[in-house]
Order: structure tokens, then sequence, then C-alpha cells
């Protein structure tokens, strides 16, 4: 196991909080200019399932500890669902109680944002701690820190050829990480304990939190698995470098079966749960995530994948059993994301975090000469990657900031629409059915323990 010294933390620390401020700005825009004819969501994209948070939030805060969806009217079973924003809900209720609407409106829109900080360091520690195992250099972990924390890809050429399709960048956190610290702190979470070390723990929470993760986790270990037992079938010296293969398929074996142990139960709970009940099974096959065309993961990702080609020997030398795990998991997502699956886009969850760690490992290797210009190249080509990277995520952040300085909805509720939530929270009864437009309907549930249909 590679060592990170207190100072390299400390550093991630400082890095971390910088970056989950800047995403802060685009909120204390809106908090800051919301008045009493404009009142802030408290979100300045996806509004729509910011709400639906909210929602969830308030089933924890009005004494629930099991899920029910706050958009369907039909009776239907309470499910072991979303108990992060449940939990955060009930911590807040208890703190500001439930009488007043508009206080524990503002309450959990303030717990939302202060857990989406606070996960937000979490994951990027662990991202850094992750990268460690891969790159031995300190120069090295931290622009692949960067890159991860902050980058995106080169989908601004989409946008600067006006191609028919969006960047990948401006709606899939799984591709990328910014999204996640921006605005989803469960999937901050769920990616922190994802990568996490101390795998069955980690993988049991993760899958209470995003259920679908726990798949990703059994093919990795599968090919992994596989991959390592056919290495040590062969029993080619030039390929194993002396380590013991058939230890080390054992311990992937053991790993699997605490990931199998601790994950598969809750995992098998969800899918049953949806094949078993109708509203449920609505309710899922309605959440649709497709991939893009190929071409827009080209332009995502091409650049990071041709680099990270040349650091693949690098770490074959230094890590085996990581490449062997690493490269299965970069060659299998493509795949992955085009299976027939409502949830395609989900297959490529953290797949960026590997990827850029060997694209730095590929820099170092191309530009591996002693003469001065190979030194130079080693300096400022990081760098570069790091320039080319940033567009896309300085447009989503300029953009929040722009929606937070204009008066409109869904970021902003005008008097009437607040009024209106108001004397619903106050003077309807728990899951009450609210019949009203979808505009309007979808910050109902954010306002109260109520149903909008």
């Amino acid at each position: 196991m590679s060592h990170v010294t207190r100072r390299e933390y400390l550093w991630v620390i400082i890095v971390a909080t910088i970056i989950m401020a800047l995403t802060t700005v685009p909120y204390i825009v809106g908090a800051i200019r919301s008045n009493d004819d404009w009142r802030f969501s408290g979100f300045v994209f996806g509004v729509e399932d910011g709400n639906s948070y909210l929602a969830k939030m308030q089933l924890g805060a009005h004494g629930e500890f099991l899920f029910q969806l706050s958009y369907a009217f039909e009776d239907h079973p309470k499910a072991l669902f979303f108990p992060l924003h449940i939990l955060l809900g009930k911590l807040t209720g208890w703190i500001v109680g439930t009488d007043d609407v508009l206080r524990l409106h503002t309450a959990l829109i303030l717990t939302y944002h202060l857990s989406r900080i606070t996960f937000g360091i979490v994951l990027l520690l662990v991202i850094y701690r992750f990268l460690a195992e891969l790159l031995p250099r300190l120069s090295q972990r931290r622009v692949a820190f960067i890159l991860i924390a902050v980058g995106g890809g080169l989908g601004w050429l989409l946008i600067l050829f006006r191609a028919p399709e969006q960047p990948l960048e401006l709606y899939s956190p799984e591709a990328f990480t910014f999204l996640d610290l921006y605005g989803l702190p469960h999937l901050s979470a769920s990616r922190a304990l994802m990568l996490g070390l101390i795998a069955g723990a980690c993988w049991l929470t993760m899958t209470l939190i995003q259920p679908f993760y726990m798949l990703i986790i059994f093919v990795l270990i599968a090919l992994h698995v596989f991959a390592l037992a056919i290495m040590t079938l062969l029993h080619k010296d030039d390929l194993l470098r002396g380590i013991d293969l058939n230890a080390s398929t054992l311990r992937a074996l053991w790993i699997g079966a605490m990931a199998g142990a601790f994950g598969l139960p809750l995992t098998l709970y969800s899918f049953l749960l949806f094949l078993s009940n109708t509203i449920y099974k609505v309710w899922s096959n309605q959440n649709v995530l497709p991939s893009p065309s190929w071409w827009v993961y080209l332009a995502a990702w091409g650049l990071f994948v041709i680099i990270g080609i040349f650091g693949v020997r690098s770490l074959y030398r230094r890590n085996l059993i990581a490449c062997v795990l690493i490269v299965m998991w970069i060659l299998v997502v493509p795949i992955l994301i085009y299976i027939p699956y409502n949830l395609q886009r989900r297959f490529s969850e953290a797949v960026y975090v590997p990827m850029i760690a060997l694209a730095i490992g590929g820099v170092t290797a191309v530009f591996s000469g002693r003469r001065r210009v190979w030194r130079l190249a080693r300096r400022y080509v990081p760098i570069l990657l790091i320039l080319l990277s940033l567009p896309m995520t300085l447009i989503l952040w300029i953009g929040g900031i722009n929606a937070a300085m204009t008066y409109s909805q869904p970021i902003y509720q005008d008097r009437d629409q607040v009024a209106t939530y108001v004397f619903l929270g106050k003077n309807l009864p728990p899951r009450a059915n609210v019949l009203s437009s979808y505009q309007f309907g979808n910050a109902v549930p954010a306002y109260g323990y109520l149903v909008a249909v």
C-alpha cells in the first residue's frame, strides 16, 4: 500500500475546501438575492431533481424512516430507499421542528448543501488516496487530483462545432466528478464508498445510498478474478513478474465474497421490489438515463484514453494487480454503457478516476527523457491537459451564477407560489394529495409532507 504523508493530506484538505467553496458561490448568490417576491429554490441546476431530494428529506423531518413516493397517490409499501436524505431530514426536523413551513424548507436546503460540502471533501480525500495506489510521484498525484476534481473532457468542441448532441459534462455526473461536487451529495458519498479501501463495510453503506453501483462492483470483481486466474494458469514468468497470483486471485475472490455478503441482499431487495410492485416498477421504468452517441464519449474521454495507453506499461511494472483491475475496468465500460438497460449511463460511474491516473502516468512515460525539452514537457503538458479540461466546468459554474442572478422559475419561486406552498404545508394532513400542474406541483412535497399528482 502506497504511503501518503500528513503534508499531502493537508494539501488535499486545503484544495478540496477551496473547490467546495467555489462550488457554493452560485448558491450563496441565490440566497442573497432571495426576497419577498422571489424565493430561491436552493438549486441552480436540476431543480426538479433537487425538489425531489427535499421531498425525501421532508419524510425524515416528519418522522418517517422509510421511503414513499411523493409524486404517486396510489397505495404502495414503504421501502428502504434514500436513507441518506431521510436521515438528513430527520436531523433537520429534530433541530428546527416542522411547525414553520418556510423555516423547515430553508433548513432542509442548508442541510443539503452542508452535506454536499462534507461529502465532497470526503470524496476528494478518497480519490487522492486511490490515486496514491496508482501514481508514485507527488506531482503526478496532484495534477491527476485537480483534473479529476474540476476537469471535464473536450466536450466544448461539440459546442464550438455546433454538434447535434450536448457535451457529456453538462448532464452526466457518472462520467466526471464536478457535477457530484456541484450539487449531488448522495453521488459524492456513493463514489467515495465505491472507491473506499475498507471494501466490505463501505460497499454495504454504498448499497444503501445507491444500490445500482453494486452491479458495477460485481462486474469489476468478476473480470479481475477472471484475468488473474487466466494469468495464473498460463504461468508466464514474464507476465507474473514474481508475484504469487494464486494468492492474489484468492484475495480477489475473498473480496468478491465480502461484496456479495454485504451488498447483494440490499441490491436484490431493490430489484425484487421493482419487479413485484407495480407502482415502484412504473417509477423505475420512467427513470431513463440512455447513453449518448459514441462520439460524445469520444469527445469527453478520448484524449485521456489515448494518452493513458502509454501509462499502462509503467503501472504494470509497478503494480500488476492494480494494472489488471484498472485496464479491465476501462475496457469493459464501453460495452456496459450500451447494453439494453434504462440506466446505461450509470455504468460509467467513477471510471474517470483511473482513466486520468493512467493518462498522467502516460505523460510521464512519453516524456521520460533527460533532455531539457522532455523535462519541460513533463512539467507543462499536464498543465495543458488541465487547461483543456476546464472550459466545460467554467461553463457550468458561470452558468450557475448567471442562473442565480436571474429571477425566473423554477430556480426561483414567486410570492404567490410560495404563499400557496406554505398554506398547503400548514393546513393539509400528511400525504394529502395535491392536484396541480407539473411546474407547480414539483415543489409541493419540498415544502411539506404532501403528495403532488
